[in-house]
């Protein structure tokens, strides 16, 4: 029984371990899918991701004043990709290289979320990952999840992300706590992958 509560004690660590070594060592490149991505919506807003395990689907969502625009394109499709981003006037080879990156990086999903702070809209690049280095025996799908904040954020003694400066409550996105990696880049691992 003591084993059995060992095992699962420290298996709860091993992802979070896991998450923080894959973000340091592949930091410069996690940061700058999230730089491309900033860069590429601050010129047209969409969200992108993939919906299959080997990451040959893109899906992207472009988003107008009025609607959302959901699009998937399979293997060999990259030609119509293109057209369909320069139909809604979509930085089509800025996209497609951040597709090649996130796809090397297995990345699942890269999206804004909007929240406020002190009535103020703000947003942050949610982007999601999923683990191939470690895969538990009896475990179930797992995402890492980082969130880029604009700007640093305020944590408590265990490294969980505010909700404001007041420290009162904890910040729960999507109904997940999220913990610091640094002052503008948080975690959590989640089942969802948005």
């Amino acid at each position: 029984m003591a084993l059995l509560a060992a095992v699962t004690v420290s298996s709860c660590s091993v992802p979070k371990k896991t998450l923080l070594r894959y973000y340091s060592q592949n930091q410069t490149t996690l940061d700058g899918i999230e730089a491309s991505y900033k860069k590429l919506y601050a010129q047209k807003p969409f969200s992108l991701g993939f919906s299959d395990k080997e990451f040959n689907y893109v899906s992207i969502t472009v988003i107008t004043d009025s609607l959302q625009y959901i699009y998937e394109f399979g293997p060999q499709e990259e030609a119509r990709l293109a057209d369909t981003l320069v139909k809604y006037k979509l930085n089509a080879p800025g996209i497609i290289s951040l597709v090649s990156k996130m796809r090397a990086m297995h990345c699942t999903w890269i999206n804004t979320v909007d929240y406020y702070v002190a009535e103020k809209p703000q947003f942050m690049i949610f982007l999601s990952t999923r683990p191939v280095a470690f895969s538990a025996p009896f475990g179930y799908k797992q995402y890492y999840i980082l969130a880029y904040f604009p700007e640093p954020q305020y944590f408590d003694e265990e490294g969980r992300l505010y909700a404001s400066k007041r420290r009162r409550r904890l910040r729960k996105i999507n109904n997940e706590v999220y913990s610091k990696i640094n002052d503008r880049v948080c975690y959590t691992i989640s089942e969802n992958f948005r």
